[in-house]
């Protein structure tokens, strides 16, 4: 009989990898979404059931006696709560963190080794600075709840910026648009040196089947082989679309007009460790940095260009990127070119 999987959150990038990974390695998978049916999945013999995470007797109902659960939209403590209800009754549970937990990495302005191991401090370990970034702060909670209950075996997986197809959130659209736009310029803020560590859905997907093979108790950075810098990743994109693109940069960040702005921007690296990964699960990549950026230009591109068919635009393709920086910060392409004429 196939092993069973479960998982929360499963119509969203993480999810839809994961699932298609396991699919194929003969599980039988079921998502949980409020989305419905996604086609692609049901493709793949994954079945889909409606459901709301927040209502705690319907998750539970349809995790329990899975032998894998895999929640990739827990973001708090509550939500913890409730997958701790589960010991006992499932296989093993994998979650999705963030490397944004580390103690240093909530606000990017530094302190962290390069690249960090799963055994520095997280937020809300050591009291540490005021202003901790709620989003890393949710994340370790939920991180400590589920490693404190007493018969759960649970893979905390720690991604960086995440970027695949579907994704509500492609940073990597910040030089994919200006390519479509044919632009000559970009300027990057911070001498264009930032590094926020990268992490293919795919590999997350292959880190995910690692850990539902041998079960443990565990925390795991998730991340690509490469750590580019921002402007390494534009130099990428630009000879992936055959676009000439000059990347000029400057110190300090970015301006208030928006001259420099970018996902990326970061004074200080954030760089993941993955070697607890490959060492204790024998991991390897499921991809290149270069094979994922390529099916994320062709996913992007595809995807916005059906959006302005329909009336729309690229913030209703990445909600994420628009809600989180806000839309008016995206492509000050004016600004840009007054700034490179007054450097000539």
């Amino acid at each position: 009989m196939a092993p069973s999987a479960f998982i929360v959150g499963g119509t969203g990038q993480i999810g839809r990898s994961a699932a298609s990974r396991l699919a194929e390695a003969g599980w039988s998978v079921s998502v949980g979404s409020r989305r419905g049916p996604d086609p692609e999945l049901t493709s793949l013999g994954v079945a889909t059931v409606t459901l709301d995470r927040g209502d705690t007797e319907a998750l539970l109902t349809a995790t329990r006696g899975q032998d894998l659960v895999v929640d990739v939209v827990a973001f708090t403590a509550g939500h913890a709560a409730q997958l701790a209800n589960l010991a006992g009754d499932v296989g093993s549970l994998v979650v999705i963190s963030t490397g944004a937990v580390y103690q240093g990495a909530e606000d990017g302005t530094g302190g962290l080794p390069v690249p960090v191991p799963e055994d520095w401090p997280t937020v809300g370990d050591d009291p540490g600075p005021s202003g901790h970034w709620a989003y890393g702060a949710g994340k370790a909670a939920m991180e400590r709840l589920l490693l404190a209950t007493p018969g759960l075996p649970v893979s905390i997986l720690r991604p960086g910026t995440l970027h695949g197809p579907h994704s509500a959130s492609l940073h990597q659209w910040s030089f994919i648009k200006p390519a479509l736009d044919r632009r000559p310029h970009v300027v990057l803020a911070y001498d264009g040196r930032s590094r926020f560590s990268t992490s293919a859905v795919a590999n997350v997907a292959e880190l995910i089947f690692r850990c539902a093979a041998s079960p443990g108790v565990r925390v795991l950075n998730a991340a690509d082989d490469e750590a580019l810098t921002v402007a390494e990743i534009g130099a990428r994109v630009f000879a992936e679309m055959s676009h000439e693109c000059e990347i000029i940069t400057f110190a300090g960040p970015p301006r208030d007009d928006g001259l420099g702005f970018n996902p990326w921007g970061i004074p200080s690296d954030i760089v993941l460790d993955t070697r607890k990964a490959r060492d204790q699960l024998g991991y390897t990549l499921a991809v290149s940095y270069a094979e994922a950026l390529r099916a994320d230009i062709d996913w992007a591109v595809r995807a916005v260009a059906d959006a302005e068919a329909a009336g729309k635009s690229w913030p209703d393709v990445f909600p994420g990127l628009a809600g989180r920086f806000g839309a008016e910060c995206w492509f000050p392409y004016d600004a840009e070119d007054a700034y490179v004429a007054s450097q000539s």
